[in-house]
């Protein structure tokens, strides 16, 4: 990802450098492996285009790929730079997608234990993804889902 995409996270470089030659390169080689879903020629020219608007426009600089994003869509939506669109929205998503699924193998290494042996495949895969989603677990207050379903199964003897 990062020799491809490797421009495109220097957002500083990207939106007020100097250097044309080098990205309309980067923007020709991204648009050659990604010729369905932009065109690179089209891609050098927004930028170019975005640079000029980016130094009217702003006083303070972006610095993320994430402020190009909401920027342009914020200015124009879908109708302007749309090539510049797809590819930061193809990027923030390959970086999202390869760091999740690296998190759930390092979470089902640590999961897996002398226990796995004798777990069927569905609780091991609720117990990866409540260790994956650990932040939605530590909210859930376990209290609301259980009292319904106590008094179903309640198997104590009152005296």
């Amino acid at each position: 990802m990062d020799l491809k995409f490797g421009f495109l996270l220097n957002v500083e470089e990207l939106c007020y450098g100097y250097n044309t030659d080098v990205l309309l390169g980067n923007c020709k080689n991204l648009g050659d492996f990604y010729s369905l879903d932009f065109n690179g020629l089209e891609l050098y020219d927004e930028i170019l285009d975005c640079r000029m608007l980016l130094s009217s426009r702003l006083p303070e600089k972006i610095k993320t790929p994430e402020q190009l994003l909401q920027f342009i869509v914020s200015y124009g939506g879908e109708s302007v730079f749309p090539n510049l669109r797809i590819v930061l929205q193809i990027l923030l998503t390959i970086a999202t997608s390869i760091a999740s699924c690296e998190r759930s193998f390092s979470k089902l290494k640590l999961i897996l234990s002398y226990l796995r042996a004798s777990m069927r495949q569905k609780r091991l895969c609720d117990l990866v993804f409540s260790s994956i989603e650990k932040a939605v677990t530590e909210k859930t207050d376990f209290n609301d889902i259980i009292n319904p379903f106590a008094p179903l199964k309640a198997r104590k003897v009152y005296f």
